[in-house]
C-alpha cells in the first residue's frame, strides 16, 4: 500500500551539513583512539577520511546542484547524503563495539590487579591518583582520603620509612630523590624499587615494586608502581635461603680452589662457546705455556698435524659422554704426548670440555702419577711374603716382566714406556690382586701375590688367551704401541719349603723368556 501524496525525495531531503558533522565527529573519534592506544587504525582512518571529504564536497556544491534544472543530480546528492550517514554510523558502531570490548578487558585486568597486587598511580609530583584496594586495606585507607596526597606521606600514616633498595633512607630522603624525577629517568624504562618499612612495634617489612614511568609527548607525567609486600617472616626466609645458598657456593668455591692448587693432575677447562682454554699451573709448567688461559685455536696449532684431524673429528662428534684421546703436542722444545680424558658439559649457552691432561715426554725416569706409583718395593714384598707364610696361607706368586719396554723407551721415550708399564700393572692389579699385593723388584720386573682361589682360576683362564693377557697395546696419536709380557707362576705348595715360592716363580719366568719355549708363560709345577 502506497501512501497518497508521499514523496520519498522530500522525506530524505535534509540539510547538507548533517552528514558532514556526523562524519567529522566519527573522524575525530578515530583520531583520538589512534593517539590514546598508539595504534594506527588504517582501514577506519581511510574510510572516515573519504566520507568527510565526500560530505564536504556535497556541502560546498549542494546549492548549485539544488538550483540546477537537472533533477537527477539533486536525487543523486540526496542518496549520497543517506549513504554517507549510513557508512558513518556503521563505522561508529564497530568502533564503539570494539571500544566496549577493550573496556571490558581493561576492567577485568584492573579488577584482578586491584585484588591481588599492591599498585599505585602517581602524578609527576608523587601525588596518589589511584591505589589498589589491597594497598588501601594495608594502609588503613577506606574512604579515598589518600587522593592527591604525597605517596610517602600516605605510607607513613601506618609505617615509618627506614630504607630504599635495602639502603638506609628516610621520608625526606625519598622526597628529595624523587624531586624532578623526570629529569633522572628514561621513557619506557622499568625500574625495580624496594621501600623498607617499620611499624609501631618495630616489625620490619618491605614493599617490592616494578616502577614504570609515564611520559606524554616526551614530558614526564608520573609513574605506576606494581608489586607485593613481604613481612618479617618472608624476608627472614628469603635472606636465610640466600645466605645458605651463598655459603654453599663459597664452600664449593673454596674446595675447588684447594683442589686446583694442590692437585698433581693437569686440569683443564675448554670453553667451546668462547673458544678459550684454562689450564692449571701443572699444565702451564709441563706444556711450557705463557699463562693459564689461551685461545683454543692457538692450542690446536701446536697439535701434531698428523693427529689434529683425528682430534677435531672426535671432538666434533662428542655428545654429553666421557671421552679419551691421545695426541702429540709441540711445547716449543719438542713434542710430548698428551692423554686427554674428560667430559662435554652443556649448561644454558655454555658448552665446555673439562677434564685431565696427562703429559708424557720426559726421557728420564720419573714419578709417573699413575698406578706404577702405587706398587710396593722389594722390601715390602719380602715383608708381605713372611706375613703370608707365618699365617699358613696358600697363595700364588706371579712373576712377570715387560720384555719390549726398552725398545719402546728408545723409540718413543721413557715416559711412554712407563705409561705402557702402568697400563699393564693396572690390568693385573684390578683383575687378580687383593690388598695391593703387587711389587716392583726391578725396572721391568714385578711380583704379585694372589690369595683368592677364584682369582687364581681367572688368571689361568686368561692365560689361555695369550694375546689378550700377555700383550698390552695403547694408541698415542697416530701410533699404536704394543708390549709383550713374559710370566712365571708358582704356588706355595709346589715344594716343601714355601719360602722358595719367589725363586720358583722366577725360574718359571726364565723358562717362559726362552725363545725356544713355545708359550709366553710357565707354571713352575709344570717345568720342575
Amino acid at each position: 500500500m502506497v501512501l497518497e501524496g508521499f514523496n520519498i525525495w522530500e522525506f530524505i531531503n535534509q540539510s547538507p551539513i548533517i552528514p558532514l558533522v556526523i562524519s567529522a565527529i566519527i573522524f575525530i573519534i578515530i583520531l583520538v583512539q589512534c593517539f590514546v592506544r598508539h595504534i594506527f587504525y588504517k582501514a577506519r582512518f581511510i574510510i572516515t577520511s573519504a566520507v568527510v571529504f565526500a560530505a564536504a564536497l556535497l556541502f560546498i556544491f549542494y546549492d548549485k546542484i539544488k538550483n540546477s534544472e537537472n533533477g537527477l543530480w539533486l536525487n543523486i546528492a540526496n542518496v549520497s547524503f543517506i549513504s554517507l550517514e549510513l557508512i558513518s554510523l556503521l563505522t561508529l558502531f564497530f568502533t564503539v563495539d570494539f571500544s566496549l570490548s577493550n573496556e571490558r578487558i581493561s576492567r577485568e585486568l584492573t579488577k584482578s590487579l586491584n585484588e591481588t597486587k599492591y599498585y599505585v598511580l602517581l602524578d609527576k609530583k608523587d601525588r596518589v591518583k589511584e591505589m589498589s584496594s589491597l594497598l588501601e586495606k594495608d594502609l588503613d585507607y577506606q574512604d579515598g582520603t589518600y587522593y592527591k596526597k604525597n605517596f610517602f606521606d600516605v605510607l607513613e600514616k601506618k609505617y615509618r620509612i627506614i630504607g630504599m633498595n635495602d639502603e638506609e633512607a628516610y621520608k625526606a630522603d625519598l622526597k628529595k630523590f624523587y624531586n624532578h624525577y623526570g629529569n633522572k629517568v628514561e621513557e619506557g624504562k622499568v625500574n625495580k624499587v624496594i621501600f623498607n618499612l617499620e611499624d609501631d612495634n618495630a616489625v620490619h617489612s618491605a614493599m617490592y615494586f616494578n616502577e614504570t614511568t609515564i611520559f606524554v609527548s616526551g614530558k614526564y607525567k608520573g609513574r605506576i608502581l606494581i608489586g607485593d609486600k613481604k613481612d618479617k617472616n618472608s624476608l627472614i626466609g628469603v635472606e636465610s635461603e640466600l645466605a645458605e645458598t651463598k655459603e654453599n657456593l663459597d664452600l664449593i668455591s673454596e674446595r675447588f680452589i684447594v683442589v686446583l692448587n694442590n692437585s698433581s693432575d693437569g686440569i683443564f677447562f675448554n670453553t667451546l662457546s668462547s673458544k678459550q682454554i684454562w689450564f692449571n699451573d701443572v699444565l702451564v709448567k709441563k706444556l711450557n705455556l705463557d699463562g693459564n688461559t689461551m685461545s683454543s685455536n692457538e692450542f690446536y696449532k701446536n697439535i701434531a698435524p698428523e693427529n689434529l684431524s683425528l682430534y677435531q673429528e672426535q671432538m666434533s662428534s662428542l655428545t654429553n659422554e666421557e671421552y679419551s684421546i691421545t695426541y702429540k703436542y709441540n711445547t716449543g722444545g719438542g713434542y710430548v704426548y698428551i692423554k686427554e680424558f674428560g667430559k662435554k658439559i652443556v649448561t644454558d649457552n655454555v658448552v665446555e670440555l673439562c677434564g685431565i691432561m696427562q703429559v708424557f715426554g720426559d726421557y728420564g725416569y720419573q714419578k709417573t702419577d699413575s698406578p706404577l706409583d702405587q706398587v710396593g718395593d722389594e722390601m715390602k714384598m719380602k715383608l708381605q711374603l713372611r706375613k703370608l707364610i707365618n699365617e699358613g696361607k696358600t697363595f700364588e706368586v706371579v712373576y712377570f716382566k715387560c720384555e719390549s719396554i726398552p725398545e719402546i723407551n728408545e723409540a718413543y721415550g721413557r715416559a711412554i714406556g712407563n705409561e705402557m708399564l702402568s697400563q699393564y700393572v693396572k690390568v693385573i692389579h684390578e683383575n687378580f690382586v687383593s690388598d695391593d699385593m703387587i711389587y716392583r723388584v726391578t725396572g721391568l720386573e714385578f711380583v704379585a701375590f694372589i690369595t683368592n682361589y677364584n682369582r687364581m682360576e681367572a688368571l689361568k683362564a686368561g692365560l689361555n688367551n695369550e694375546e689378550k693377557l700377555l700383550h698390552v697395546s695403547a694408541t698415542f696419536g697416530d701410533k699404536k704401541i704394543t708390549s709383550e709380557i713374559k710370566m712365571g707362576i708358582s704356588f706355595t705348595n709346589d715344594t716343601m719349603n714355601p719360602s722358595d715360592v719367589i725363586t720358583n716363580a722366577y725360574q718359571a719366568l726364565k723358562i717362559a723368556s726362552n725363545e725356544q719355549y713355545a708359550a709366553s708363560f710357565a707354571y713352575y709345577k709344570d717345568i720342575k
